[in-house]
């Protein structure tokens, strides 16, 4: 740096013998502007500033030679540093002395740095405002516009402008350091200095939509209890066939599979209606072939859950690690254990898919006391808007209303949207330290550099180790 160096120079000559005094960090303001305006001569003020120091530590190291062995190993362990045999501590002793001088004449450019800057900062003010800012500080009368300037940097000198300036050097200086840093590496830096690396509800926001990825709250897909084939090998021609065809396979079964639960919703329905007279009544009626149908229903089920494991013991290993594979299932353990874990992953999915099923029978009753609680004007504007007929009575319109909402997916969202609410209220009540765990288990980034980048600049500026560390890393790099 080339900042007035003479200035510099002169302030450095004279550090040693004040070293065992207190120095004083105040500038000369008008001394500073004054050097502000010189002409540099940087090669010439930089021989001048070697060979000064040559002979700073020329006469420095004769004083040492003259120093007795014990008093000398006392200065050096009083200075912190490690004692050896004579030569080697006074090598130590001028090192460390050339370091504190230079950190002295850097400290002090710095700070005539900060006074150029806030002067600059003051004439480019306008007259008026320069007037303005003079009177709220208490300096009145007819002045010109360099008086005003000088007694304004006077006055911010004395309510410690400098040092407030030199901090807020260090602290624009640090925050490009922590700027160019790694994620990785800023959470590490975080963990060591005990900041606070991650924001409570970014970790909750970004596992919501991790899971949302994921299908955590989709419509649970049922298990095809079938042989669920391994896609064939074809020729390139027959790959578009053989999707259309396996597409419109699917849009057959999603169809056939919507009837169904229309048709059971239907029956619920009229069920949820009876009171508990009738529905005692209608139990009482039961004949015995209506009983023999229940039992033969629950036998079919259990033969086919045998079917299944069957199926699934006759697989071989690779088979089944590939069928574990695609249900996300851990592929490790024995043959048996795998047919165990993929029996009950298939169990699991049928009472997920009940459970859900459930939930859209309480939907879909709660909204239809929302339209039933609508004009059949209403009702009728509704059905048009979604393309629906008209004809009817309000009955009819409710009805068509509740098997559109089924079939456009309407249920399915209302329901993905409580049950991501329900769980971003539960991730909220849990502790940091847990809902970091599941961030690392689900390889979720739970931090946010710039809060990262703010944090350790605010804990290093609390325990006055901004100026510190930046000294530390610009030493670090040279």
């Amino acid at each position: 740096m080339a900042l007035k160096r003479k200035a510099v120079a002169k302030a450095s000559a004279g550090l040693f013998k004040r070293s065992r005094g207190k120095v004083t960090e105040e500038i000369d303001v008008q001394e500073a502007v004054q050097e502000e305006n010189q002409p540099e001569e940087d090669d010439e003020e930089e021989e001048k500033l070697k060979q000064q120091e040559a002979q700073t530590t020329s006469a420095r190291k004769k004083e040492l030679k003259a120093m007795g062995a014990a008093d000398l190993k006392e200065l050096v362990v009083r200075k912190g540093l490690e004692p050896g045999n004579k030569a080697n501590m006074i090598e130590v002793m001028l090192n460390h002395e050339a370091e504190a001088r230079a950190a002295q004449r850097e400290h002090e450019a710095k700070m005539r740095m900060v006074v150029i800057q806030k002067k600059e900062e003051l004439e480019a003010m306008s007259a008026s405002e320069l007037k303005d800012l003079c009177s709220a500080k208490g300096i009145t009368g007819v002045l010109s516009k360099s008086v005003r300037v000088g007694k304004l940097l006077q006055l911010w000198q004395q309510e410690d402008g400098v040092n407030k300036g030199l901090a807020q050097m260090a602290w624009a200086k640090r925050e490009g350091e922590l700027a160019v840093m790694g994620k990785a590496a800023l959470r590490k830096l975080c963990e060591q200095r005990g900041v606070e690396a991650v924001v409570k509800e970014v970790m909750v926001e970004r596992l919501l939509r991790y899971e949302v990825e994921a299908g955590l709250f989709a419509r649970p897909v049922t298990e095809h209890e079938a042989k669920e084939e391994a896609p064939r090998t074809t020729n390139k021609g027959d790959v578009v066939e053989a999707l259309l065809a396996s597409e419109a396979s699917r849009k057959k079964e999603v169809e056939l599979k919507k009837q169904q639960e229309e048709a059971a919703a239907n029956k619920r329905r009229k069920l949820e209606e009876m009171s508990l007279q009738e529905l005692k009544k209608a139990l009482s009626m039961l004949k015995k072939d209506d009983m023999v149908e229940a039992l033969f229903q629950v036998g079919i089920q259990e033969e086919k859950m045998a079917a299944r494991k069957a199926e699934l013991n006759a697989m071989g290993k690779d088979e089944l690690k590939q069928l574990l594979f695609r249900k996300g299932l851990e592929t490790t353990g024995s043959k048996h254990a795998q047919a165990e874990a993929i029996l009950a992953h298939e169990a699991k999915s049928r009472e997920e898919l009940k459970a859900y099923g459930a939930k859209v029978e309480q939907f879909l009753v709660k909204r239809r006391q929302e339209l039933e609680a609508k004009t059949a004007a209403e009702l009728k504007d509704i059905c048009v808007n979604k393309g629906l007929k008209v004809g009817g009575g309000k009955e009819d319109c409710v009805q068509r209303l509740l098997e559109e909402a089924r079939r456009d997916g309407d249920v399915d969202k209302a329901l993905a949207m409580l049950a991501r609410a329900n769980r971003r209220e539960e991730l909220l009540t849990m502790e940091s330290a847990d809902l970091k765990k599941l961030c690392d288990q689900a390889s979720v980034d739970a931090t946010v550099k710039e809060v990262m980048v703010e944090r350790l600049l605010t804990h290093e500026a609390e325990h006055g180790t901004t100026a510190k560390v930046v000294v530390e890393s610009s030493r670090k790099r040279k």
